[in-house]
């Protein structure tokens, strides 16, 4: 979240704690925050916590788990506000996530290992390929010049919000009416998917022969399952004491608040349900043979349950990341068949 961003959510943030405690707002936080998302969060506080006695805001720093802090006869609840711009609980993390966080301690960076290989030459190699590029992105000095030739064969392709590239390109293919450069465009793009798909199976190879630290592996699965979803955020809380966010998980003592910033509509997930019944014995990355993703996988042998899936995709372009989504409708045939909670976005 860059600054100007957290500027007005912590605005917000505050406005949300005064608002609840039925105090007049600040006029100064009022122009630097959303008064209409924080009334919206306040009065979804009080309709939660009909017997609240106060909201605190944490603090602009991270030495406390969430944002908001709900004090109720029965004790306190610590409350993480994210103001999202459409639904649905996602992380998107850099592709050296796995090793940032020493989930994989010995394990080569998933950056230096595409250097190593060779990938981004491969690719350039292929995009090079193509005739048709506009002249405002024929210049492959500028940082970007990657990401603008990938958005332009998506754009030839006429790929359309959510669908998947490669089976847009096979689509192209298969249609006798393609033009030549819809053609070029979609065997361009499915080489470079062929390309980054057996890049990716052999770095899951590099992974299967490196060391693991469970206890990494486990609080990465929990901060993300209680919203923390940058880079900046997990490193925050890495070190917090695992002990204690289990504690305040078991307690029922945290939640995660979502505002949409477009609609105003709250939503609430109460990570200790989504967690109910995971023992946290042998908790490791599971690494298929044949996949493109991993999972976060815990208990004892026989009854191994998955935690969360990791997947490497391509976001929105060419770009590489590990995202991870939470989908309300699968998770609930998940609980009800004892499976996981989460599963990838693919």
């Amino acid at each position: 979240m860059g600054k100007h961003e957290r500027g007005w959510v912590e605005a917000t943030e505050k406005l949300t704690a005064q608002l609840a405690n039925g105090a007049e707002p600040d006029a100064d936080l009022e122009e630097r925050g959303r008064p209409d998302l924080g009334e919206a969060l306040a009065d979804r506080l009080r309709s939660d916590f009909p017997d609240l006695t106060a909201v605190r805001h944490a603090g602009n720093s991270y030495d406390s788990l969430g944002d908001l802090i709900v004090e109720s006869p029965d004790g306190e609840t610590f409350v993480e506000a994210k103001f999202v711009a459409s639904g649905g609980t996602r992380a998107n993390l850099g592709q050296d996530t796995l090793t940032q966080f020493g989930l994989f301690e010995d394990a080569t960076a998933w950056s230096d290992f595409r250097e190593g290989i060779g990938f981004p030459e491969d690719r350039e190699a292929l995009l090079r390929e193509f005739d048709g590029y506009p002249d405002d992105v024929r210049d492959w000095s500028y940082k970007s010049a990657v990401y603008d030739r990938a958005k332009h064969l998506k754009n030839v392709l006429d790929v359309s919000r959510g669908q998947n590239t490669g089976s847009r390109a096979d689509e192209v293919l298969a249609d006798s009416d393609a033009t030549e450069g819809e053609r070029e465009a979609a065997r361009i793009v499915n080489a470079i998917l062929d390309l980054d798909r057996e890049e990716k199976l052999a770095y899951f190879d590099h992974l299967r022969e490196a060391e693991q630290n469970p206890r990494n592996v486990e609080t990465f699965a929990h901060l993300i399952v209680c919203g923390y979803h940058t880079a900046d955020a997990l490193e925050a809380h890495f070190d917090d004491d695992l002990e204690e966010i289990k504690r305040l998980l078991e307690a029922d003592a945290y939640r995660l608040y979502e505002v949409n910033r477009n609609s105003g509509t709250v939503s609430v997930e109460n990570p200790s349900e989504l967690l109910a019944g995971f023992d946290w014995r042998d908790t490791r990355v599971e690494i298929p043979e044949d996949g493109t993703s991993v999972s976060v996988v815990t208990g004892p042998p026989g009854d191994r349950r998955r935690v969360l899936n990791i997947a490497y995709n391509w976001k929105n372009k060419f770009h590489l990341q590990i995202t991870y989504n939470m989908n309300k409708a699968a998770r609930e045939i998940d609980r009800l068949e004892h499976r996981t909670p989460f599963y990838a976005q693919t």
